[in-house]
């Protein structure tokens, strides 16, 4: 089975918007969230539904609302976040948690809009607070990217949760 060219970009685009992703791995793990902010569209959708995990034999109608969202954040909602965690009243926070983000599994496609790409991701991320207690987060993502002059922005993120509940006491972490 042969791939389908015509949905891929070029490589140039393609290993630049590989490169923005590793980047914005990289700079929420060094905290640099207004440089983060930075790769955001004016536009930005970034969310996370709740799981819905049903039984195989399951063949009742799915929710017609769907399960809802542990968060649906537009660009200033994002701000406000984080606001919240460079205030230093975020408890959680202090001292610092050591957090890596791994982007991994990366396949990027040309969007329905011109100048736009479709990306698919998978994040692992670890979270190591001082009492030693550490959490494995890992997720699939859903990206949309705009090129704006040359630079990649994200436009739109769906994140698709591998745990059926938060694992965490809190997510103060952007995926």
């Amino acid at each position: 089975m042969s791939a389908d060219t015509s949905a891929m970009l070029p490589i140039d685009q393609h290993l630049a918007l590989t490169q923005a992703l590793y980047r914005e791995a990289r700079l929420l793990d060094e905290e640099r969230y207004g440089d983060w902010l930075a790769l955001l569209a004016h536009d930005v959708r970034y969310r996370l539904p709740l799981t819905s995990r049903r039984f195989r034999a399951d063949r009742s109608a799915a929710l017609a609302v769907g399960p809802g969202y542990v968060f649906d954040d537009d660009k200033a909602r994002l701000g406000l976040r984080v606001q919240r965690l460079e205030s230093g009243l975020v408890w959680a926070e202090d001292p610092r948690n050591a957090v890596r983000r791994i982007v991994s599994n990366v396949e990027i496609y040309r969007a329905e809009n011109d100048g736009e790409a479709r990306v698919h991701s998978v994040i692992e991320i670890h979270r190591s607070r001082i009492d030693a207690q550490q959490r494995r987060l890992t997720a699939a993502r859903t990206d949309r990217w705009r090129d704006a002059q040359g630079q990649w922005q994200l436009v739109a993120r769906d994140i698709r949760f591998d745990h059926p509940v938060v694992i965490d006491s809190n997510l103060n972490v952007f995926f």
